[in-house]
């Protein structure tokens, strides 16, 4: 249990990405843990090429069903 690597950042509650690596890691942290709270569907389309491979299979779908579905109700 020891070499247990720590999987969340204590970050400070208004912190804010700054830069394109920054966003793709929020990202990914914030859909493969669930945390759609204040994510906008416009951020995630704009990185998702680059974010997609490092989702779990599940969100992956989930997303890629969403995005294709999204366009057919608009």
């Amino acid at each position: 249990m020891k070499n247990l690597k720590v999987w969340d950042y204590k970050l400070p509650k208004n912190w804010k990405p700054k830069n394109d690596f920054e966003w793709q890691w929020y990202l990914i942290r914030k859909i493969n843990y669930g945390d759609f709270k204040g994510l906008k569907i416009v951020l995630i389309k704009k990185y998702w090429r680059k974010i997609k491979k490092y989702s779990t299979p599940g969100k992956r779908i989930l997303l890629e069903n969403f995005f294709k579905y999204e366009k057919v109700l608009k």
